[in-house]
């Protein structure tokens, strides 16, 4: 089989990242609707909707040793099926039981496609010296942003069981093109010894960095917190309904793109610890504060306190944009372990920390209100600088 060019190959994995970004980002703005038809209270709906973190710790305990026995294609190729069909799911059924069963498949499909691209994406970063990571993040993030402005418009337009559909047929098919043009270069099955997860190599000597474990999760919880309950909460709290009510996430994900994209120009200037403890502080004050006013100060004007709200998730963004990558890098450096193992060990304290954290959120909102659960993601920002000197390392 004929090989192509690196150009062509990073291209490809251009459109790759940014079709996992479109495909899997584009029912979150659109939650409202999911929650309704499912009949459930907040604390149900968010229980619901973290199960996602049981499939993802299955595939995280697996998939790296089947990428490792079978290779890049054929996990691609299945995942990207699955993620089509779970979600197709997700967004049809009014039955809580066969959502629960699709939802942990759609986030095992989720964190297998997540580890085939990466191993691919780390594999061409060996061969050609071009360090292209950051930038597929990003992309990935293109792509979430895109698919957020298209779920706003289509609110109160199409219904969600046809715009899923369409959606995921389209992105379904042009990631099995991209994967059969992809084949000459995709990795084949044991070829890469530095992707290979053994459940026993994971377990074996699992090291619970304490810093860097709490640091991330405290980073990067916001975002999470944020993609289940944004649009929920900009409809039930504040009152916004229709498109607009996916605003706020939008400008969310627009400056943590341009954070991501932009953070090393100050890095000349102050080193990543300074850099994290003010970035922390004034995306969690940031939030803290739109959040609190919305809810207090302009709760009689809806119009002042939904642009309060814009404006504190926007900062929040840009905040926090750079906060996972760089706990993660962190991690990697003050570790023994090979680059694969670390992923795992973090990755799996990583999973469990936000399931319990994501049960905390939901039933603090289903006993009082969205409002007083989603402070905790902000508070938990504001505890960055205690983890901040393990990004010493780095």
């Amino acid at each position: 089989m004929p090989t192509i060019t690196p150009k062509k190959e990073l291209n490809y994995l251009r459109i790759l990242f940014f079709t996992f970004g479109l495909g899997i980002m584009s029912w979150v703005p659109r939650f409202p609707e999911v929650k309704e038809a499912l009949k459930l209270t907040n604390g149900g709906f968010g229980s619901l909707i973290s199960t996602g973190s049981l499939g993802s710790l299955i595939s995280l305990l697996t998939v790296g040793h089947v990428v490792h026995k079978i290779g890049v294609k054929r996990v691609l190729y299945v995942a990207s099926f699955f993620l089509m069909a779970t979600l197709i799911v997700l967004t049809t059924v009014d039955s809580s039981l066969i959502f629960f069963f699709a939802n942990i498949a759609f986030g095992a499909s989720i964190s297998a496609f997540h580890i085939a691209i990466n191993a691919q994406g780390f594999n061409y970063q060996d061969r050609t010296g071009k360090f292209i990571i950051t930038q597929m993040s990003g992309l990935w993030s293109a792509g979430a942003l895109i698919t957020a402005f298209l779920s706003g418009f289509l609110v109160d337009r199409v219904s969600l069981h046809f715009h899923i559909a369409v959606l995921t047929a389209f992105v379904f098919l042009i990631q099995v093109f991209v994967i059969r043009s992809l084949a000459p270069e995709l990795l084949k099955a044991n070829q890469d010894v530095n992707i290979e997860y053994k459940m026993k190599e994971l377990f074996a000597g699992f090291s619970f960095d304490r810093l860097v474990s709490f640091g991330l999760i405290c980073a990067i919880f916001l975002e999470f917190a944020l993609s289940d309950w944004a649009t929920i909460y900009t409809k039930e709290e504040i009152g916004i309904k229709g498109g607009l009510n996916t605003l706020p996430f939008i400008l969310f994900t627009m400056w943590m793109i341009f954070g991501r994209f932009t953070v090393h120009y100050l890095l000349p200037r102050f080193t990543l610890e300074r850099l994290a403890i003010a970035a922390s502080l004034l995306a969690g004050i940031s939030f803290l504060v739109s959040v609190t006013l919305a809810r207090t100060v302009f709760a009689s004007n809806q119009d002042i306190a939904f642009l309060v709200i814009c404006i504190g998730f926007s900062i929040a963004g840009l905040g926090s944009s750079f906060l996972g990558p760089t706990f993660m890098t962190a991690a990697n450096a003050r570790s023994k372990h090979p680059a694969s193992v670390v992923i795992g060990h973090i990755g799996v304290a990583n999973i469990i920390l936000a399931f319990i954290l994501k049960w905390i959120v939901a039933w603090t909102a289903q006993a009082t209100s969205l409002t007083i659960g989603l402070l905790i993601p902000g508070i938990l920002l504001l505890t960055v600088p205690l983890y901040a000197k393990a990004l010493k390392s780095v």
